[in-house]
């Protein structure tokens, strides 16, 4: 068998032997009998397409058993022998429930998303997975897009870092996919996905080049860390349909980024996806469409097997159909051995049953250490917005815990968990009880997580194990009246609210991001109580997404935002709720104040009026002249008549249990010259509470006067500082000419990268929204 490092001579004496069928049935990856989906397809007949060659790989099969059965019919009954690529959708978790993929970024820790994402490729590839659909590293800036739950946040410098850090957790330091703990990441979706319009799912994007090239910084980043595949976006890209984008496909991806591995096309992006763009007359023109594009393998839908072989041998005289230009068998050739690279890379052509062990198995699922690393990740990726000092939590007492996710197992996991148990996650009760001993826990509903019956029975509709959305049958008003009396029994009340893990993720675009149901009501109600009492509300939100929390945030002493922390999520909360855990979490996205400010992007362009110095305020004080007119000041923030601009938490906001203050920044020089130059740029911070404590010191750069218009400010590193009481130390940042450059021309496929010479403002601070700054000049 051949050495995966040089596998051309044993592929190009495989291709001699496979027929023009066999080399397309290597670029057809169907949908498996019995699998939910979100979109329109049949489950296939596995084995006989397995007989026959007709597939790539597949996601049949249920642990490696099934699995390993599957292989063995593809190599000993299949044409050649091929094996089988399994693919699976394992968003930075497989069977160990670690928080999701937006959860995590907020912890601005490549080295943890690194260890996850190898936590993740042991289980996977133990149970037979070798073709992982993730990382998705979609930038989006409208928290009403369901799938911001699975990137990273809307910042491309930090989401870059962190495709980086998942694709060498997925395949090894030394990318070396043929070993029994690794699986091949894909990169998703390319490109532009997450600017769909209004937040709606698979709806078209409009972009300029630059801005595409921006947000794409993610996919060049994880294709130089040697990512294996790419999977293409279902939405039109100005017009053109992502998975027939030529431009995109072959000048960008393949051209300017360097990618030599496998595209693969979302579920049935070409049947019946390309036709109902309207790009395409037929299936047959869908089919030619993405191939000629560069598409590789054809996820679902079929059109590559039904369609190559007649456009190869029919051409432009096929009948009664539109004339379309030729596809060579050569062609296709080289695609199939696209395909055969890959499964050589992960060893299947040396072992086609590399990993499938059922004693790694039972050693890997869940492991101690994996559990552990869940809980670690939770505790970090949650964010502390609010702390009034009321935390950590003193043990001893008496807690009410309310809230419809307090006690639930299943929501904690978030979308696309399809491989965790939920039975073995531990809720925040759990949690803290377990946690807080001997603090006693009074438990109360307090409402439902939803009212409507037919959203509820939606948002269970990807549940199979178990509901995650159970309707307490009981009147509201009992609801609430029972957590009045569980508030008014204890010494602090601590709530726990947010979304179902099926109100985020994909087709699960929200009109509003409030608080859903009746939440908003149940704070207000439990802020009166709080309020007359004088006893501490404390606000945890479980959410897939932004919310938009200015009333909450308002009337709670403390606030903390963890995403859906997964299957340690009640144990990480409780470590930080009373203090064995210091919050360490900074927002990887801002949090909007209202829907209507959507979408918000902190890197956002600057305008010919800018926010500071236009329109007029209308604040709450205005003062009356003598004639009896009011008198409004001009607008310090926005032009938004009912509120600032501003979102509620700029992006990198996050607090500790300390406190710190941050020294005036030192350059080593104000004027540079040439393009070989380094700037270092120091700044100081002292731990000024009584606690030791973590800072997230950020750099963010703009180029005020450029070719094109740029950002306001632009994320260009960050450094970690864990300080003792009263400790300082520098954050060091070291800038070149790399960090100035961006890519600009007329259009996408003209793109060039440089720099301009001249002034430049560097920022550095705790967040977005607070940031020193002093101008360098940047001569060539």
């Amino acid at each position: 068998m051949p050495d995966p490092a040089t596998p051309a001579p044993f592929l190009d004496d495989l291709l001699a032997r496979m027929t023009l069928r066999e080399k397309i049935g290597q670029l057809n990856y169907p949908h498996a009998e019995g699998l939910p989906t979100t979109g329109a397809a049949e489950g296939a007949d596995t084995e006989t397409l397995i007989r026959q060659g007709d597939l790539c790989g597949t996601s049949a099969g249920r642990g490696a058993a099934d699995r390993r059965r599957l292989q063995r019919l593809a190599v000993e009954e299949g044409p050649n022998g091929i094996p089988l690529f399994f693919a699976r959708d394992c968003l930075q978790r497989y069977a160990t429930g670690a928080p999701i993929p937006l959860a995590q970024s907020c912890s601005w820790d490549p080295g943890l998303v690194a260890r996850i994402a190898a936590m993740t490729a042991r289980e996977a590839r133990a149970d037979g997975v070798t073709l992982n659909w993730a990382p998705m590293l979609d930038i989006s800036h409208d928290a009403r897009w369901g799938r911001i739950a699975e990137g990273h946040g809307e910042l491309p410098w930090l989401c870059a870092r962190l495709a980086e850090a998942v694709v060498r957790g997925y395949q090894g330091e030394d990318g070396d996919l043929a070993r029994p703990d690794r699986v091949m990441a894909t990169l998703k979706h390319f490109a532009g996905y997450g600017l769909a319009a209004a937040g709606r799912d698979y709806a078209t994007v409009e972009a300029s080049p630059a801005t595409l090239m921006r947000i794409m910084e993610p996919f060049r980043a994880g294709i130089a860390a040697g990512a294996g595949a790419v999977m293409v976006a279902f939405s039109a890209l100005n017009d053109v349909p992502a998975t027939a984008n030529a431009v995109l496909l072959r000048d960008v991806l393949r051209r300017r980024f360097g990618f030599t591995g496998i595209v693969v096309t979302d579920f049935t992006a070409i049947d019946p996806e390309l036709v109902n763009h309207g790009i395409a007359a037929d299936v047959r023109e869908a089919a030619y469409l993405a191939f000629k594009a560069g598409v590789t393998i054809d996820l679902v839908s079929g059109a590559f097997l039904r369609h190559l072989a007649p456009l190869v041998t029919e051409g432009q005289a096929a009948p009664d159909a539109r004339p379309l230009g030729p596809v060579t068998e050569a062609e296709i050739t080289a695609r199939c051995r696209l395909v055969l690279e890959a499964k050589a890379r992960l060893g299947l052509f040396d072992d086609p049953w590399l990993g499938l062990d059922e004693d790694r198995r039972a050693r890997m699922i869940r492991a101690p250490e994996h559990v552990a690393l869940a809980r670690e990740a939770a505790a970090k990726s949650l964010v502390l917005l609010k702390n009034a000092g009321v935390l950590p939590l003193a043990r001893g007492g008496r807690l009410a815990l309310i809230g419809p996710l307090a006690d639930d197992r299943v929501d904690l996991q978030g979308t696309w968990a399809i491989d965790v148990d939920p039975s073995n996650s531990v809720t925040l009760l759990e949690g803290m009880r377990r946690v807080g001993h001997p603090t006693r826990i009074l438990h109360a509903r307090g409402c439902n997580l939803v009212d409507d019956p037919n959203l509820a029975a939606r948002l269970n509709m990807h549940n199979c194990q178990m509901p995650s959305v159970i309707l307490d049958p009981r009147p509201a008003d009992i609801l609430l009246a029972e957590a009045r009396a569980v508030a008014h029994e204890a010494d602090a009340i601590v709530l726990c609210l947010g979304e179902a893990k099926e109100h985020a993720g994909e087709s699960s675009t929200r009109l509003d991001i409030g608080l859903p149901g009746a939440q908003a009501g149940l704070v207000e109600a439990m802020a009166a109580v709080a309020q007359e009492s004088g006893k501490p509300l404390i606000l945890v939100v479980m959410a897939g997404r932004p919310l938009a929390l200015t009333r909450e945030a308002a009337v709670a002493d403390a606030l903390i935002w963890t995403g859906h922390p997964g299957a340690e999520g009640g144990n990480a909360i409780a470590d930080v709720l009373f203090g064995d855990a210091a919050p360490y979490g900074r927002l990887s996205l801002a949090l909007p104040r209202h829907v209507g400010q959507l979408p918000l992007c902190t890197e956002e362009l600057p305008t010919g009026r800018p926010h500071e110095g236009i329109g007029v305020d209308v604040p709450g004080d205005t003062e009356v002249d003598a004639s009896g007119r009011r008198v409004f000041r001009k607008f310090t923030t926005a032009c938004i008549l009912e509120g600032p601009h501003s979102p509620l938490f700029p992006a990198g906001f996050g607090l500790t249990y300390t406190s710190f203050a941050h020294g005036p920044l030192r350059a080593s020089a104000r004027t540079l010259q040439g393009a070989d130059a380094v700037l270092e740029v120091a700044a100081p911070v002292t731990n000024t509470g009584a606690r030791w404590g973590t800072e997230v010191v950020q750099l963010y750069l703009r180029d005020p006067v450029a070719r094109i218009s740029r950002p306001v400010r632009e994320l260009r590193g960050f450094r970690r500082l864990t300080l003792a009481p009263g400790e300082t130390a520098e954050a060091v940042f070291r800038i070149t000419v790399d960090d100035l450059s961006y890519d600009h021309g007329p259009a996408l496929e003209a793109m060039v990268r440089g720099w301009d010479p001249g002034e430049f403002l560097v920022m550095v601070g705790p967040n977005a929204g607070e940031l020193q700054s002093l101008t360098v000049r940047w001569d060539a």
